[in-house]
């Protein structure tokens, strides 16, 4: 088995919990309850969430242990918004702990991308995107505090490349573009394994890490860490389906810079997705440097080397979703 699954729970007091949990947000649920713990081996690694499958009668719900940032964000951006993303059900603290009960969406996840995937993804996010579009003005427009945290984040990351001076220099113009990048709501983690393909399109699961941040932050992470290869953790994504993407974004978005400025965006924020996933070894040379590290390094250099040569210098006339992607 390869990829997430659920199991059930045996464990009576964990049972119990639970389900104190889930009174407490829904008290009108009756009958039987029957729960299930996610769980993710598609990475090699078999990896416990504590996300819950709950099934009332022929009710299906999605409990998950939160915080206040994604709680906010929910209620901030999401409620009633008629966006694709779970219905929110509502939360409760436990014990100091925060929960919240979703809609459990029926589908598969978007491991094995594909063209329709492609087309399903542009609605979804260009739909987002068009919603809570920031040109500028960010000070005066302020909705939330998630890029402070997040630009926060990203000068610590810049740290692990003082020995890196290609890659530093490059990073330095990321790190630039991300004060005046134009902003929106971003889910801050839309890989693969956290949109579900249903019946009603591609609906985005996970808000643990959103906000308003770079548009370009969501466009990238998606097509960064995708394959044609048989790798343990790249999603299976071609440079087709990358242009795809990407053009049809771009052509959905109702206020967007122009087309050499959002692919630039993109390449930017492409870099920072490879130099997250070599942060680690980068910050501790007793980390073994694996497939893996070898596989986002080199994708860093090449990133590095296009952006070093300038804007200018980029044929987006040419551009075919291939370019940054080895």
């Amino acid at each position: 088995m390869k990829g997430v699954y659920t199991e059930k729970i045996k464990d009576i007091n964990h049972i119990n919990m639970l389900k104190t949990v889930l009174k407490a947000i829904k008290p009108a649920l009756t009958g039987q309850i029957y729960i299930e713990r996610f769980h993710d081996n598609g990475e090699g690694v078999d990896r416990t969430y504590n996300v819950y499958k709950i099934t009332v009668d022929e009710q299906i719900y999605i409990l998950k242990k939160s915080d206040d940032k994604e709680i906010e964000v929910y209620e901030k951006f999401l409620v009633d918004k008629n966006l694709p993303v779970p219905k929110f059900e509502g939360w409760t603290c436990v014990n100091n702990k925060k929960w919240i009960l979703i809609e459990y969406i029926d589908g598969t996840d978007l491991r094995m991308f594909n063209k329709d995937m492609a087309y399903g993804c542009i609605e979804s996010l260009s739909q987002i995107f068009n919603m809570y579009w920031q040109k500028d003005n960010f000070k005066e427009n302020k909705i939330d505090n998630r890029f402070e945290r997040y630009w926060k984040r990203i000068n610590k990351r810049a740290k692990c490349l003082k020995n890196e001076l290609k890659l530093a220099s490059a990073y330095r113009i990321f790190l630039d573009r991300q004060l005046v990048c134009p902003r929106t709501l971003c889910n801050g983690d839309f890989l693969q394994c956290n949109a579900i393909d249903n019946v009603d399109g591609i609906i985005l699961i996970d808000w643990a890490f959103a906000g308003i941040m770079p548009y370009s932050l969501d466009v990238a992470r998606l097509i960064v860490h995708g394959s044609e290869k048989n790798f343990p953790f790249p999603f299976y994504m071609t440079d087709e389906y990358r242009k795809i993407f990407l053009k049809g974004v771009y052509d959905k978005l109702l206020y967007k810079p122009d087309y050499d400025q959002f692919i630039w965006d993109v390449i930017l924020s492409s870099l920072n997705e490879c130099i997250e996933f070599i942060e680690s070894e980068l910050n501790d040379e007793s980390i073994e440097r694996d497939e893996a590290f070898t596989y986002y390094y080199k994708n860093a250099e090449n990133l590095a080397n296009i952006i070093l040569k300038g804007k200018e210098q980029l044929n987006i006339d040419r551009y075919d979703g291939s370019m940054f992607i080895i």
